[in-house]
């Protein structure tokens, strides 16, 4: 199966996407099926992050299209979704978690350089500003074999803050299993209308501001959504 290369995308700032409108398209949160070439793993959940839920749930048309990938893939490959819809608190869980793992392998940065990489994997919290992942427009995926259950090589680990990440880092070294696995993930993915976050191989949005940026859309279709409003 050839599989184009993975374009090297301009990195975004989070400034940026509090400029852009949303229209709210007030589509539901669900919760995302297991069957056989699509399931669920909440792992901050399997974290211990505080908050986190033990099910994932996103926007129904992101659940459609998460289908519509998984089906693009080989018959003896599926999609795993890691996360999705995410409230504020466990945002803050999400990004305390991360910023202790670089405070420990980056013992040579200074606070300002530690923040700024932590940007890069994390976005961040506040009252007036739609993280990705509270719309339910975002998720976190990998690939796996259907017959045995295990997870792909991807190169790097889930959250893992470094440059093996970057989604594109592994174009440099194309004898490598991550650079053809990530190939096909971003293939299948954007196939069906999602966008990446080019610091994050796993990332994925369909709707929100994040993918009407990358997407040079003139509007997202989903703001902030509650699990907690919901019959769940």
């Amino acid at each position: 199966m050839l599989i184009s290369p993975i374009p090297k995308l301009a990195q975004y700032g989070w400034d940026k996407l509090k400029d852009i409108p949303i229209v709210e398209s007030n589509e539901p949160l669900e919760t995302i099926p297991n069957n056989k070439n699509l399931k669920q793993f909440p792992i901050y959940s399997d974290y211990s992050v505080p908050y986190a839920m033990d099910v994932c749930v996103a926007r129904h048309s992101v659940i459609q299209k998460l289908q519509q990938a998984a089906d693009l893939l080989p018959d003896h490959l599926g999609i795993v979704v890691l996360d999705a819809w995410r409230s504020r608190s466990v945002q803050q869980g999400v990004r305390d978690q991360i910023a202790e793992i670089i405070k420990i392998k980056y013992q040579d940065l200074n606070l300002a350089e530690q923040q700024h990489l932590l940007s890069q994997f994390a976005a961040p919290v506040s009252p007036d500003f739609v993280s990705p992942h509270l719309t339910g427009g975002s998720v976190d995926i990998t690939l796996f074999e259907i017959e045995t259950g295990d997870w792909l090589d991807m190169g790097a680990d889930f959250d893992e803050p470094t440059e093996r990440s970057y989604t594109h880092f592994y174009e440099a070294c194309p004898e490598h299993p991550a650079c053809n696995n990530r190939r096909l993930l971003y293939s299948v993915m954007t196939q069906v209308g999602f966008t990446n976050l080019p610091t994050e191989w796993w990332h994925f949005d369909y709707g929100n501001p994040l993918w009407a940026y990358y997407n040079q859309e003139s509007h997202a279709i989903y703001g902030a959504a509650h699990w907690d409003t919901i019959d769940s």
